[in-house]
């Protein structure tokens, strides 16, 4: 891939609309959320990273590839780099959302960079969301893909130790039909979520993967329990996969502009990721 044709594909935009009505929002809580009490309501909030769930993206299921993604996404990879991931995001959260208002976002491809790892090539493709109510700009968003080619082993990233926390750990319980049905709220068909033995065969996993903004919205919540705020800024970052059969911990330390927080998997990382309120971050 020339640079010419990188250049051709930075700028583009694209313009998209959705929302989360209460009985969507109901869905979203009965699986990876508490007791609402009937905290949720029409006008309500809506809950922080809660947007991701209102842009399904309506793929003919002629148009999926193997894997379960859509074959045709705008940008298109080398084609040897057929794997592609949420790599990471940075989120800085302007006003609220509301359940049931029309959410409009527009996304741009602001970056493409190509790299050469250990585990070979790959191209990270970077998008700018702004998302909006009316005239109102509610949160500004990065995100983070990440195309890699296929592997005949599992090789994954050295894993990394956890700090020690500040907080009490708190235990989340996966299973396939947490999986399945985080998979069915966002319509993300991507096998190596739901069909083991894809995930084990073809992608060489040694089990299903946990997906990185499910581990990233249950950082989310735990963030705002530990605070009783939701927080003005929020990043994270995929450091090793998270498998569906392993036990996962949330893990909390304080820093200098806020927190720390981190999934953890037999005693290492998963997703590390930054959580900052406003009168941190001024």
């Amino acid at each position: 891939m020339g640079n010419s044709d990188i250049a051709a594909w930075i700028g583009t935009t694209n313009t998209t609309s959705g929302k989360i009505d209460l009985i969507t929002a109901e869905l979203i809580n009965s699986t990876i959320g508490k007791d609402s009490d009937g905290q949720l309501k029409e006008h309500g909030a809506l809950p922080a990273l809660w947007h991701w769930f209102a842009f399904p993206s309506p793929t003919h299921l002629s148009q999926l590839g193997e894997d379960g993604h859509p074959k045709h996404v705008g940008y298109i990879p080398p084609k040897n780099l057929t794997r592609r991931m949420w790599a990471s995001g940075s989120l800085n959260f302007h006003s609220d959302l509301k359940i049931g208002e029309e959410i409009i976002k527009e996304t741009t491809l602001v970056d493409i960079k190509e790299k050469k790892s250990q585990s070979g090539e790959m191209v990270f493709i970077t998008y700018e969301h702004k998302l909006k109510t009316s005239n109102n700009l509610a949160i500004t968003e990065t995100q983070n893909i990440v195309y890699l080619e296929a592997s005949d082993s599992f090789n994954p990233p050295k894993k990394r130790e956890l700090p020690q926390p500040d907080y009490p750990k708190e235990k989340i319980s996966i299973s396939n039909p947490l999986l399945f049905r985080f998979s069915a709220l966002t319509y993300n068909a991507h096998r190596i979520h739901y069909d083991l033995k894809y995930a084990q065969e073809v992608e060489k996993y040694p089990h299903l993967i946990v997906h990185g903004p499910l581990q990233a919205l249950f950082l989310m919540q735990y963030a705002t329990s530990l605070k009783n705020s939701a927080p003005s800024k929020f990043s994270f970052r995929g450091v090793h996969p998270a498998f569906a059969n392993n036990s996962m911990e949330l893990v909390a330390k304080e820093n200098k502009s806020g927190l720390s927080l981190y999934t953890a998997s037999n005693d290492h990382q998963c997703m590390e990721a930054t959580a900052l309120w406003e009168e941190d971050s001024e």
